[in-house]
């Protein structure tokens, strides 16, 4: 067996060497007071068989782990376990007789991996285990007022970053022991556990029974691991992050215009501060270049906005954190049968089917929906256009589609995405309705109908004119183009201007309810933002003392912090 106590990482989402504090104080304890250090990730079956759940995540969680693995010690492990996280703790503590530090981040993760971690944390008192858990960027675990929020942010984020361990002077010793007597300890069928150093991951396909038979790994998707990551943030703040602010709305230009390092915060490759740290000295190369004032000033705009989500990534996050319940119970209480959560009726099932098919007969939602499917990406106002015409148009309960969409997201964050679901599906009771119009973001967005003939082949030949609303195009150009509505393509699922006025009539009699003013205001007390300025490092004065006094105002929150980065 090797030295005692173990000191063990277990990692969830923080998937790196640097910024990473659990891993520092894993080793320093270890120099320190004695002991061995290994690195945990667990294949849990219990979170792989959430609804939530898709290939595509486990095989860029695989590539990103690959990639860590490499980058370590020979002496020191990487283990791989295919058990839920109790279930591996427990044989943990038996294997060293209960002489075993753990050392975590703070995860705000799905109601599964809440739960999870609930019950390792009554293992770990019985047990009398030490479980030191530091806080993921700037979330802040059992917030007691939001108010004090901001200023916290701000003061996390100016911390120096932690570099890369030094794993010099670690008296480790060989841990083959430890790992076969976890293997046997470990009464589970499948993988095996095993040293990511030494052995390879195993492919998604030999887990595949966790997922339904229809799912598959995206072809098309980013590719996992530090090297991407940097490679991705390297060329934003070199170049392509010149036009973000002005082109990350359209579907064509936000592809290459924005960041695209949202898998890496969401699987925790990068942390905020660290994408921070790296936006100071873009911005300090900008300063010293020999370039134009007029172009300087255009990078700081984008730089600018580029910070500003930053901050708006973290301040979504802190909403699930402060109340794990959002994945399924709306923010507004009175707002949660406002539609009908239950099991769906055969309309709606062809509806929702319909629409996380691409076959709505909305072009710019039918390219939207084929483009995220096909590479597990599409832009900010996009995502937030889908969400609102399943909620609105279709009228569908945001906990039948926000699953759904969470498979289909390679940047899945859960404290992003419920609470982003709820925004956009008119339940929060504090932010402002956006009801989008597919027809105008369509004209908007891709006036030439470039994007929509990239991803609805069908509507290829139809001319210009009637591209973003196929089912006027005359008769008789439908047949020479080869493209009759409703043979070749959809026609509209539902009546675009009925639907809508439907939709304002029901949210209307919703918000006539006694004491719906005053469950906004519990809400925006709980969970509204309280930075006036929304641009991250930015300081004012008293920017953060400010409380809501009557009705809270709506919030001016941006579509989509998470996914607009990217």
């Amino acid at each position: 067996m090797p030295i005692k106590p173990l000191h063990l990482v277990w990692l969830k989402k923080d998937l790196r060497l640097q910024d990473h504090a659990p891993l520092h104080q894993a080793i320093t304890s270890a120099k320190e007071f004695g002991g061995s250090v290994a690195l945990l990730y667990c294949l849990e079956p219990k979170l792989l068989g959430q609804t939530d759940s898709a290939p595509q995540h486990f095989e860029f969680a695989k590539e990103c782990l690959v990639e860590l693995a490499a980058q370590l010690p020979e002496h020191l492990p990487l283990l791989l376990v295919k058990a839920n996280g109790l279930q591996a703790m427990r044989s943990i503590v038996e294997a060293f007789s209960g002489e075993v530090k753990v050392y975590s981040h703070e995860e705000t993760g799905n109601w599964a991996s809440f739960q999870r971690d609930l019950a390792v944390g009554e293992l770990f008192k019985e047990q009398l285990i030490e479980w030191h858990q530091a806080p993921t960027n700037a979330v802040v675990r059992r917030l007691k007022n939001r108010d004090t929020w901001g200023r916290r942010w701000l003061e996390t984020m100016q911390k120096p970053i932690l570099p890369v361990p030094d794993f010099n002077g670690l008296k480790q010793q060989n841990l083959t022991d430890f790992s076969a007597e976890l293997i046997e300890n470990l009464s589970v069928s499948g993988l095996p556990c095993v040293d990511l150093v030494e052995k390879p991951w195993p492919h998604w396909a030999e887990a595949k029974f966790f997922y339904p038979p229809e799912l598959a790994d995206k072809q098309h998707r980013q590719q996992g691991g530090r090297t991407h990551a940097q490679r991705c943030l390297d060329g934003f703040f070199m170049e392509r992050g010149k036009n973000y602010r002005v082109e990350m709305s359209s579907p064509l230009s936000a592809q290459s215009a924005c960041s695209r390092i949202s898998p890496y915060l969401a699987f925790g490759v990068l942390s905020i501060r660290d994408v921070l740290g790296q936006l100071d000295l873009a911005r300090q190369r900008l300063a010293e270049n020999d370039t134009t004032a007029a172009d300087k000033a255009h990078w700081n705009k984008s730089l600018k906005s580029f910070e500003s989500r930053l901050h708006w990534h973290c301040h979504f996050i802190q909403k699930l954190e402060s109340e794990p319940e959002l994945e399924h119970r709306a923010a507004h209480r009175s707002l949660d049968q406002m539609r009908d959560p239950g099991p769906l009726n055969k309309r709606d099932e062809v509806r929702l089917q319909a629409w996380i098919g691409g076959q709505t007969g909305y072009p710019m939602i039918d390219a939207c929906m084929r483009m995220l499917r096909t590479t597990g990406w599409v832009n900010f106002r996009m995502r937030a256009m889908l969400v609102a015409f399943a909620s609105y148009q279709l009228w569908l309960d945001w906990r039948h589609t926000a699953p759904l969409l969470a498979r289909e997201f390679l940047d899945y964050e859960p404290g992003i995405h419920y609470p982003q679901f709820q925004m956009q599906s008119g339940v929060t009771g504090i932010n402002t309705l956006r009801i989008y119009n597919p027809v105008k973001q369509a004209q908007d967005h891709d006036p030439d109908g470039e994007f929509i003939r990239r991803w609805v082949p069908e509507l290829n030949a139809i001319p210009t004119p009637w591209i973003a609303r196929p089912w006027d195009t005359p008769i008789l150009i439908q047949h020479e183009c080869g493209c009759v509505l409703g043979e070749h393509y959809p026609l509209p699922i539902v009546d675009p201007a009925r639907a809508i006025a439907t939709a304002r009539a029901n949210i209307t009699e919703f918000r006539r309810q006694k004491g719906y003013a005053e469950e906004s205001k519990r809400v925006y007390e709980k969970h509204g933002s309280r930075n006036p300025n929304r641009n991250g490092l930015v300081k004012r004065k008293n920017s953060q003392s400010r409380k809501s006094k009557g009705n809270p105002q709506p919030e001016k929150e941006i579509d989509d912090p998470q996914q607009s980065l990217f």
